[in-house]
C-alpha cells in the first residue's frame, strides 16, 4: 500500500530541489523547499502495481523551476501526470516525469505510515 508521508528529491536541467508528499485515500498534498505546493490525486493498480497520479504544482513568484532555472515573474499552476511502480519506492532508480516546464527525475523515499 502507498499511503504515508514521502520525502521527495528532484532532479531538472537546471537545479535540484526536496519536499514532502502525503499520500492519503486517493489524494496527494505537499510542498517542496522553494515553497511550491503540491496537490492531485493517485489511483493504485493492483495487477501491475502502478500508481498513477495527476497532480498540480502552485508555485509562487520568485521560484526558480528546476526545469528552467529562471524565476518565475509570476505565481505559476502547473499540471504534472505520471506513473511509477511501487517497487521504485525507496531505490535508486529515478521516476522521470515529463512536465510542461521540461522533464524531471524524481526519487521517492517514504519515511513512515500513515497511523
Amino acid at each position: 500500500m502507498i499511503e504515508g508521508f514521502y520525502r521527495i528529491t528532484f532532479t531538472g536541467t537546471s537545479g535540484s530541489g526536496f519536499g514532502l508528499l502525503v499520500f492519503h485515500s486517493g489524494v496527494i498534498a505537499g510542498a517542496d523547499v522553494a515553497g511550491a505546493m503540491f496537490d492531485g490525486t493517485y489511483s493504485e493498480e493492483p495487477t501491475s502495481h502502478a500508481i498513477d497520479f495527476h497532480v498540480t504544482m502552485n508555485a509562487p513568484a520568485g521560484v526558480t523551476p528546476v526545469q528552467t532555472g529562471v524565476p518565475l515573474v509570476a505565481p505559476l499552476s502547473l499540471p504534472i501526470s505520471g506513473s511509477f511502480l511501487t517497487s521504485d519506492i525507496d531505490s535508486d532508480t529515478p521516476t522521470l516525469l515529463q512536465t510542461p516546464l521540461g522533464p524531471v527525475n524524481v526519487l521517492f523515499k517514504k519515511i513512515r505510515d500513515l497511523p
